[in-house]
């Protein structure tokens, strides 16, 4: 190391942040010279160095065959392996099938140029779950794959019980999200019951006044129930009906007439016994709280809800409807006549009826069927034309008149 005559080592020769020590290190990008670990972190913040040599930078000829550019060469190599490596190993993670993205076939575009379009490869179960919403006619409409909501639907088809089981999120008045499965056969207040059950104490209170028992013995009348409708369930001899009394044969008879399917039904599943038709469809309040099911792909900044009877199972809630990837259940405080009294630009929701009426039909940007044929229960008879009233003369005049008036007007 040079000195000057007084003694002291030139300013070159010393470390260019501090100018006290000896330089020790050299920065891989722009070759500065440090004495230490905060001279290096400053050099870096002061001419906003990053540090990281830079593979594609010039060097000599003669510079290419030492060890040191072999070794910058393969570090660069494996360093994209790496990378590689990494994003496989996210994707992985997020469950994003990315080996079959370059299987299926050529398809031809519009000019010479052929692009390649991706197979659609369906999980373990998830043909029978669509084989089975779109026998309940039920619209699903699938999420990306790897997106949070399509990682969330566990919804399958149940061979046992021969019906889907889907997966529900349910939204509180809160604003609380529980996504829970359930089979379709079950009612809205079943599965809300289960969802969110009521306190002990409340449970056992209701169970008094409506039997006005105490809660053991109700208990044990409700095990006793349980026993002789697993009794009833198991199949017995037409003989034994013959002898049973007729004060017997009133309490049963229901109970046989709606566990058999009626004539009429397309597809029957396996239900609890249901109430008549009228109370079914019937818009009432359930411990203080009313139910609306989630219309997806509107064009509104407020969630669009369709009011659900309580007492509905979600085979017939479901029909005819839309969804994306699995149901979401609203469970509100307000009635639907006070969601259609409040203020709409104020209001947080909009029910499904106010908004048929004021959006135009095709505006807003839902996706049709699940095969692309249309969505289940709509009229696609719109825009077809009834040719029994058409006269045909009257169509081949207008033919002749297009297909002979520009010959005879190109003629001299």
């Amino acid at each position: 190391m040079s000195e000057t005559p007084g003694g002291d080592p030139l300013l070159s020769e010393l470390c260019t942040i501090c100018h006290i020590n000896a330089p020790k290190y050299r920065c891989p990008r722009c070759s500065t010279r440090t004495c230490s670990l905060p001279c290096s972190r400053r050099h870096k913040t002061w001419s906003q160095c990053s540090g990281v040599r830079d593979p594609a930078a010039y060097l000599r000829r003669n510079e290419l065959a030492t060890p040191s550019a072999f070794d910058r060469d393969f570090n660069f190599i494996t360093g994209i392996e790496r990378s590689i490596e990494r994003a496989d190993r996210d994707a992985e993670n997020r469950g994003v099938a990315i080996d079959h993205q370059a299987e299926g076939g050529e398809v031809q575009g519009d000019g010479s140029r052929k692009r390649k379009r991706p197979n659609e490869i369906l999980v373990k179960g998830e043909a029978g779950f669509l084989r089975g919403a779109q026998s309940s006619e039920v619209n699903v409409i699938r999420a990306p794959k790897g997106m949070t909501r399509n990682k969330l639907n566990t919804s399958r088809w149940h061979p046992k019980h021969k019906c889907l089981i889907w997966t529900m999120e349910w939204i509180a008045p809160d604003g609380e999200k529980k996504i829970r499965t359930c089979l379709e056969s079950c009612r809205v207040v079943e599965a809300y019951n289960r969802f969110y059950p009521l306190p002990k104490e409340e449970r056992n209170k209701d169970q008094v006044q409506d039997q006005g028992q105490p809660p053991e013995q109700a208990q044990e009348e409700q095990k006793q129930d349980n026993q002789q409708s697993q009794t009833e369930s198991e199949p017995q001899p037409t003989t034994e009906t013959n002898f049973q009394p007729a004060e017997q044969e009133q309490p049963v008879q229901p109970k046989q007439d709606e566990t058999q399917p009626e004539p009429n039904e397309t597809h029957p599943r396996p239900s609890d016994p249901s109430p008549s038709e009228s109370q079914e469809n019937e818009i009432i309040p359930h411990r203080d709280v009313y139910f609306y099911l989630h219309r997806p792909r509107t064009a509104t900044k407020q969630p669009v809800l369709i009011p659900l009877p309580p007492a509905a199972t979600f085979i017939s809630a479901l029909r005819k409807r839309t969804v994306l990837e699995f149901p979401t259940v609203y469970v509100l405080p307000d009635s639907p006549d006070a969601l259609r009294s409040t203020n709409k630009e104020n209001a947080s929701f909009r029910l499904e009826e106010e908004y048929i009426q004021t959006e135009k039909p095709g505006e807003d940007g839902e996706i049709g069927g699940m095969d692309g044929e249309g969505t289940p229960g709509i009229d696609n008879s719109v825009s077809s034309v009834d040719l029994g009233q058409v006269d045909e003369k009257k169509v081949l005049e207008v033919l002749k008149q297009d297909l002979f008036e520009p010959d005879q007007a190109a003629e001299p």
